[in-house]
């Protein structure tokens, strides 16, 4: 039975970023020994956990003196981190541009909630980034167009700032707290991690916590096996004014132990079996992470604890069931 238990009154929609709830998934983990811990981070105030990030970097440019309010965010974005601070930027004042990257059906309707919330969205040409649709993961080329125009509109105007989420030390520090919350809600112990790479920063960021905690917890990245680059530990990649950032600190750090591959296809039967059997209205990036935690369950005769998040909404992936990060 329903219980109340919040008789809070929040000032504002930016108190309910972060502190997400973690649900155990029964259903489908009848058969197996292990349990899996699904954070949802859909429950965010714009649906995904880039509300987390989001915050935390507008936060710390407010605090350097970056920016005030009347300024204007500038990103290269595929969705969620665009819609994320197209909400967070306009609830605090900021003017709030997005240069969408995303092509097909999937830009189009998340260009649409872009507007909806008051962003000026400005869609890069297609002939910029032919070819270069499956290259899906932060650092890779089909982000590179956009983050350019950002670079070229913040040395032409002080009065913009670019929120650099492939780059920016906060978009990381905003997951050490998401850690924090996993550890306090599973009372220290966490056997296995995974996560999806989108700019690394949810995977690296919360690694680096838990690894200090639980030493012997295995920490996974996922990729989608469609991208035309993928990331291997120890992988060199250097970094740019436009390129590496995270994804480059991420390869080279201790905190994660492996990063795999996970097809669209994989993505969505997963997806769809927790719509159905737990009733998480969570996108294809989720159901990647779920897939490939229960790889791990089934391979184990061990009673292990493996954590995952629940990135973002089902109404991200409406138009086009694609696992992309």
């Amino acid at each position: 039975m329903y219980e109340m238990t919040d008789k809070k009154i929040h000032d504002s929609l930016l108190d309910l970023v972060g502190n997400t709830p973690m649900v155990r998934l029964n259903n489908i983990c009848a058969d197996v020994k292990s349990e899996i811990l699904v954070k949802l981070e859909y429950l965010n105030p714009s649906g995904s956990l880039k509300d987390r990030i989001a915050l935390e970097m507008i936060e710390e440019a407010e605090k350097s003196g970056r920016i005030e309010p009347g300024a204007t965010i500038i990103e290269s974005s595929t969705g969620n981190t665009g819609f994320a601070l197209s909400t967070i930027g306009r609830l605090k004042g900021y003017n709030v541009t997005i240069y969408e990257t995303m092509p097909g059906k999937a830009g189009s309707e998340k260009m649409k909630m872009m507007k909806n919330v008051g962003a000026e969205v400005r869609l890069i040409e297609p002939e910029d980034i032919e070819g270069l649709k499956e290259r899906s993961i932060a650092g890779s080329e089909v982000e590179l167009p956009g983050r350019q125009l950002c670079l070229n509109d913040e040395k032409a105007d002080s009065n913009i700032w670019w929120a650099r989420q492939f780059s920016n030390e906060y978009n990381v520090k905003s997951h050490h707290i998401t850690a924090e919350e996993i550890l306090n809600q599973t009372d220290g112990h966490v056997d296995v991690f995974v996560q999806s790479i989108g700019t690394g920063g949810s995977l690296l960021g919360i690694g680096e916590v838990l690894k200090k905690a639980c030493p012997n917890v295995k920490v996974i990245g996922i990729q989608p096996a469609s991208s035309k680059e993928l990331w291997h530990p120890g992988m060199d990649f250097p970094a740019t004014e436009i390129k590496g950032g995270i994804i480059s600190k991420m390869l080279k750090s201790d905190a994660v132990d492996e990063l795999v591959q996970i097809t669209d296809g994989e993505a969505r039967e997963m997806t769809h079996r927790l719509w159905r059997e737990e009733g998480l209205h969570c996108g294809v990036s989720s159901g990647a992470n779920v897939y490939f935690a229960m790889r791990e369950a089934k391979k184990s005769n061990k009673n292990l604890r493996i954590v995952t998040l629940l990135n973002d909404h089902m109404n991200r992936y409406l138009a086009e069931e694609r696992y992309v990060t």
